[in-house]
């Protein structure tokens, strides 16, 4: 799936996007990764939702984002309800969804200026 050109060059955004294999500017991830408008973190160590730490989430919430967006891989699997009240105790809301839709997602969000983090689960039995 190819995605459209982002209008600010500095700002990261997903170029493409297929099964285990993201592009994001001139960067290509195999591995789980997140990324937020202006940085990136390519060795995020979460396998699988199922696998999903306390841990590899304040990861994500030591970015500042008032939104993450956790990709799941090929399709939506919820994590432990324990996360949403986790980051909602932080103040930062957590959205749920396959990749390919986190994706897209996440270029809107971006679009429209808001401090939003991707983060993508790549699965490594997937490759």
């Amino acid at each position: 799936m190819k995605f459209t050109e982002h209008r600010d060059s500095n700002v990261f955004a997903v170029k493409h996007y297929e099964a285990n294999l993201v592009k994001v500017n001139q960067l290509t991830f195999n591995k789980s990764f997140f990324i937020t408008q202006f940085s990136t973190e390519s060795h995020w160590p979460c396998e699988s939702i199922q696998h999903l730490t306390f841990e590899q989430m304040d990861q994500l919430l030591n970015s500042n984002a008032e939104v993450i967006i956790l990709g799941t891989g090929e399709k939506q699997v919820f994590p432990d309800p324990k996360f949403f009240a986790h980051c909602a105790s932080k103040g930062v809301g957590l959205e749920v969804m396959a990749n390919d839709a986190a994706c897209r997602t996440y270029n809107v969000l971006t679009s429209e200026d808001r401090e939003v983090l991707l983060a993508l689960i790549l699965e490594p039995n997937q490759r």
